[in-house]
């Protein structure tokens, strides 16, 4: 999160406190700075978080194991000083390199966790307490970096092991690891193989075809078309692209996903990361491999009878994003996922879809009777060549009218390998239908010029 960044703090939440005092010096001082520090390890803080690190056990929410952040009191004492030296004004992050699993960060600790359900430990703490340790709420600390010259010394794993080490009880050496700043978690993903491994081959009987369009390192768009209002095809492509290629991809998701508990650990351990054009330019910069559905969630909510016609794709950023980071993007067109939860029909019921992040509330047999049992639909998916954007300046990213005639050519190459699929599926159950053949697309062109593709 940057700076600018609303609060999504309860209006009762005492944190809210500190807004109020950022609010007051803005309005009455034309020469004022506010650092906002991530924990700071130091056994005097009231911080919840670190209070939690010095007790012995700590109840907390279950299914849950956010990302946390540390700066050592050094480096807060040279973001101060910083402030106080140069002319910059307005709020600045402040946070350690990385960042560090809360479970990690217990157990580094040797602090025990019990896990209660959120809403019975709710009454009993603060407003936005409980909150603080259900998600990521990790921070960027380039404002700081930029204005005020502030780099810090010690990442967050070394502020938090340099802060345990020599208190009895505790385990410094197990954050000698790195972490991932996402929340991806390598070994986590292995011990659920057996699961991904099942669901794919055995229950879905995923049959993939075009696997070798996968490029074996640098950054990359995975563009598929999507269905079921659960991303279970993201992570049925990750165990696929994983087992054949050795890397882990990340896929871009909706920030209400994450609000059921077990679900938002799942799906930010499995690699999903909240959708903003920021963060996929981060991933992207550092070479991985994006999976992103141009759709959203309206087209994964797309009923049934319209299933396997793709909604506009012009709509999304992605093709601009490629184009400014120059990734290449890998078609990918599934049949066989829509049929996992049919949407036959929809209630609209506003509190229910608002506290979801939903457009409606879908009817989808056996959901929601049998929310856990999607239908064993045979799926089919083929992996199309990458269309590369490196003819494509960064600066064109700009132009209107070639960012969306390059994203309706991808809407199209999708789509045409959907319909050739949909016509050779002979049930929805069984069969293969992919034999290394396809409609092959014309090359890109764009207001009369021919794009390399």
């Amino acid at each position: 999160m940057a700076e600018g960044r609303a609060s999504r703090l309860p209006a009762s939440a005492p944190d809210r406190l500190w807004l109020r005092i950022e609010e007051e010096a803005a309005a009455h001082s034309p020469n004022w700075a506010a650092i906002r520090f991530a924990a700071m390890p130091d056994a005097n803080e009231k911080d919840p978080l670190i209070r939690c690190l010095i007790r012995r056990g700590s109840a907390l929410p279950a299914g849950r194991d956010p990302n946390v952040q540390f700066i050592s009191p050094a480096d807060a004492a040279r973001a101060l000083a910083l402030a106080v030296e140069t002319d910059a004004t307005g709020i600045f992050n402040a946070a350690g390199d990385g960042a560090v699993p809360l479970r990690a960060a217990l157990r580094a600790a040797g602090a025990a966790r019990f896990p209660v359900p959120g809403m019975l430990l709710r009454p009993f703490r603060p407003d936005g307490e409980i909150e603080k340790f259900e998600h990521n709420w990790t921070v960027s600390s380039e404002r700081a970096q930029g204005e005020l010259g502030f780099t810090p010394k010690s990442s967050s794993r070394e502020a938090l092991a340099e802060f345990l080490r020599g208190r009895p009880g505790t385990h410094s050496e197990l954050l000698a690891e790195c972490f991932d700043d996402w929340g991806m978690d390598a070994a986590y993903i292995r011990s659920r193989s057996w699961l991904l491994d099942f669901l794919r081959k055995v229950y879905w009987r995923i049959e993939y075809e075009g696997m070798e369009n996968i490029p074996p390192q640098g950054r990359a768009f995975f563009v598929s078309n999507h269905r079921g209002f659960i991303p279970i095809d993201a992570v049925m492509h990750l165990g696929a692209v994983w087992e054949a290629t050795g890397r882990l991809m990340r896929f871009l998701i909706i920030p209400g996903l994450l609000q059921p508990p077990f679900h938002s650990t799942f799906f930010t351990k499995l690699g999903g990361v909240i959708a903003s054009q920021r963060n996929a330019a981060r991933l992207l910069e550092s070479e991985n491999l994006v999976g992103i559905f141009p759709e959203g969630i309206r087209g994964a909510f797309t009923e049934y009878r319209n299933a396997y016609h793709l909604r506009d794709f012009s709509t999304s950023a992605f093709v601009r994003m490629a184009i400014e980071n120059q990734a290449p993007m890998i078609p990918a067109a599934t049949v066989g996922h829509a049929e996992i939860f049919p949407i036959i029909g929809r209630i609209n019921w506003s509190y229910l879809t608002k506290k979801l992040d939903w457009p409606f509330l879908p009817i989808a047999p056996p959901f929601p009777f049998l929310p856990f049992l999607p239908n064993p639909s045979k799926w089919h998916v083929r992996i199309l060549r990458p269309i590369p954007v490196s003819g494509i300046k960064p600066s064109e990213a700009g132009n209107k009218k070639l960012v969306r005639e390059l994203s309706r050519y991808v809407q199209h190459v999708i789509q045409q390998n959907i319909d050739d699929m949909v016509r050779r599926r002979r049930s929805v159950f069984f069969g293969k239908i992919l034999d290394g053949t396809g409609p092959v697309s014309p090359p890109f062109t764009v207001a009369g010029a021919a794009h390399r593709t």
